[in-house]
């Protein structure tokens, strides 16, 4: 035995406090001179031994009290070997059910099921049984316990998901579970051994926790299976190519049907060589205006329905004009950025150049957003044009060119210029390059190669808490930074749009950048309509705030919690993202990974489950010698029941007690 808090054995100091107690009152303070008591009859034995009795056992209980509640505070316990309760023959039996997405292929999920109750079938009287689910993430079917008619209802009732499973993750997500284990574990794998769901590294696969590995394959011999691999479109032609794959080793023929928002509108012929591919071209297809719905179905269908069908969203791309204020009479501050912007032929860009001075006959509200290629040519009427028009939903981008150095900050942002900044140009250096980089903004996706720019000069401003810089120089200074205006928004640019001022306009990212920078202020308008299954969606990241996503049936998709509003794509279908009364599509597809039914071989099978036998072997070995870690078993219940019986004890001997003594005294 042992205790978890031997200092509180200091109370038994306190059981010294009843025995003073009690000599005090072993004498009759009631005394009365009496002649003489020759003449009185001496007190029958029996009784007065009763009453020393009932004085020392009120005495004994009041001490025991005492020391249960100093014993209790100590907490003792006792160490206990971990083998102990089962007799050291007792097993923990985990059953992993592989819920891929390959599992739903023909009759595998139902030869899983009838594997998984051959196990608990087998399972001896004091086995213990936990029922797990492996798809993107481990869950636990079941709780550890001995009840098998649970643990047949956890089976029926599991069903496989749409994820792509990977073996290894799946072994450390496993541990988890195993970890703590009193019992000798057996790890039961029902799977279909699809041989792409093997790590880089064969060893990940072994546990490392203590466990005997079974691995149930119940794949099945000439199990066949083709695909739609890839679906791509252009919003410029509407052309349309689709990628069939097989997975067989028998050839086959098949039809193609394409259907546009619903109707079918096209249907091929293709013929699929074993373990081949055939590409298959649509006509231009005639797109109606915003997100249109794409899908391609192959049939007749297999027995894996998910892969049958690919879908994409394809946006019609329509001019959208761009108003670019100069503030150079010679126009020349914009020529790097329109020339980049006639070049962007999926956002059909049009933009219009115009001096700054001459904002106030254009009406604002039929340009796509403004770029202002020197903040420092707008007057106050411009100014206040502009703000209109952002706090309205319009969208703008502003440099801080040369003639910027006449203000005494930022026009509409109102951002300081940081003090002692020499002519409001930053840094000593001859050139800064870019530092930290947002890579995670809509306007900044492949655009790495801007670390190759040189920045001569910039003006060096001060950020304001609203805003969300995107890029800043090696300086520190903020480069690229954006700022929500009402309903729009602005992105200051702290450098010039031509090269007086640095050298970004020559190099090959510029016209990404612009790309990017144009895109997001369009509200996302060409943002990729198609993502990974089980990865996130978020309003920000495609640059639409203030809206909603909805999932494949219409219903709102909620995001992840804590505070995040990305939204996990966990069904395969069009997701419909709705904003300031625009709507988008984000195109989800099944994994092709999960398409290849190839599985591993039994020499692999038999390889793999040799990874956990000597882990295991040593777990049962000092399970039943009582060399595994004792476990501590606290003995704090027992002792409050026997201090719960024991007051209630001294309370009616005590009351006892003392109407004796209140006799005496009378």
């Amino acid at each position: 035995m042992t205790l978890l808090a031997p200092l509180f054995l200091l109370g038994f100091l306190a059981i010294g406090l009843p025995i003073w107690l009690h000599r005090l009152s072993s004498e009759n303070p009631n005394r009365k001179q009496y002649s003489s008591l020759m003449f009185l009859e001496a007190g029958e034995p029996r009784r007065v031994l009763a009453k020393n009795l009932q004085y020392l056992l009120l005495l004994a209980l009041r001490i025991g009290v005492l020391a249960l509640v100093a014993l209790a505070f100590a907490q003792p316990a006792l160490w206990r070997e971990p083998g102990a309760v089962s007799g050291g023959t007792a097993q923990l039996h985990v059953i992993v059910l592989d819920a891929s997405a390959s599992m739903s292929w023909g009759d595998r999920w139902e030869r899983a099921q009838d594997a998984a109750l051959d196990v608990i079938g087998g399972l001896a009287p004091e086995d213990r049984a936990q029922l797990v689910s492996g798809g993107r993430v481990v869950e636990l079917l079941t709780g550890q316990t001995i009840d098998r008619a649970l643990l047949r209802q956890g089976v029926a009732a599991a069903r496989p998901g749409v994820f792509f499973l990977d073996y290894g993750q799946l072994a450390r997500a496993v541990d988890g579970v195993l970890r703590g284990a009193e019992l000798p574990v057996v790890l039961h794998l029902i799977t279909d051994g699809q041989e792409g769901a093997l790590p880089t590294r064969f060893a990940e696969l072994a546990p490392t926790e203590p466990a005997e590995l079974r691995v149930h394959n119940v794949a099945a011999d000439g199990e066949a299976n083709w695909a739609v691999e890839s679906l791509v479109g252009s919003t410029l032609t509407g052309e349309v190519q689709a990628t069939v794959r097989s997975f067989a080793s028998m050839p086959v023929a098949k039809m193609l049907s394409l259907e546009l928002n619903g109707l079918q509108i096209d249907e091929r012929r293709l013929e699929i060589e074993p373990g081949g591919r055939a590409n298959v071209n649509f006509g231009a297809l005639e797109l109606a205006s915003g997100a249109n719905r794409v899908s391609v179905t192959l049939t007749p269908g297999d027995d894996m329905t998910g892969d049958d069908t690919r879908i994409i969203a394809l946006k019609r791309a329509e001019p959208r004009p761009v108003l670019l204020l100069s503030g150079d009479l010679r126009m020349r501050d914009t020529l790097f950025v329109s020339s980049a912007m006639e070049s962007l032929a999926a956002l059909a860009l049009v933009p219009e150049t115009a001096a700054a001075a001459e904002l106030a006959d254009r009406p604002l509200a039929d340009y796509g957003f403004v770029v202002v290629a020197d903040a420092g040519a707008l007057g106050d009427a411009q100014v206040r044009q502009l703000e209109d028009y952002v706090a309205n939903g319009g969208a703008l981008l502003m440099a801080l060119g040369p003639r910027t150095a006449a203000q005494s900050a930022v026009p509409l942002t109102g951002q300081q210029f940081q003090s002692g900044s020499a002519g409001l140009f930053g840094g000593d250096e001859d050139y800064a390059s870019v530092g930290a980089l947002d890579a995670t903004h809509p306007a900044l996706q492949g655009v790495e190669l801007l670390r190759a720019a040189r920045f001569f000069r910039h003006t060096a401003i001060e950020a304001a808490e609203e805003d969300r810089i995107l890029i800043s120089l090696d300086t520190g200074s903020p480069l690229l930074l954006e700022r929500e205006l009402g309903a729009g928004r602005v992105l200051v640019f702290t450098s010039s749009l031509d090269r007086e001022w640095n050298d970004l306009p020559v190099q090959p990212v510029f016209v990404p950048l612009v790309a990017g920078i144009a895109n997001h202020l369009l509200g996302g308008a060409g943002f990729s309509s198609e993502r990974s299954l089980g990865s996130t969606l978020a309003l920000r990241a495609v640059g639409l705030l203030g809206g909603q996503i909805f999932d494949p049936a219409g219903d709102p998709a909620l995001g992840l919690g804590g505070g995040s509003d990305d939204v996990l794509l966990d069904r395969i279908g069009f997701y419909e993202i709705a904003s300031g009364g625009n709507t988008d599509l984000v195109a989800v597809n099944f994994d092709i990974r999960e398409s290849d039914l190839a599985t591993v071989d039994a020499a692999t099978i038999e390889r793999w489950e040799s990874l956990g036998q000597r882990d295991a072997g040593e777990t049962a070995a000092a399970a039943l010698t009582g060399d595994r870690e004792p476990v501590l078993e606290s003995l704090a219940q027992w002792i409050l029941i026997v201090l719960l019986v024991a007051v209630i004890l001294e309370s009616w001997i005590g009351n006892q007690h003392l109407r004796v003594r209140r006799g005496m005294a009378e």
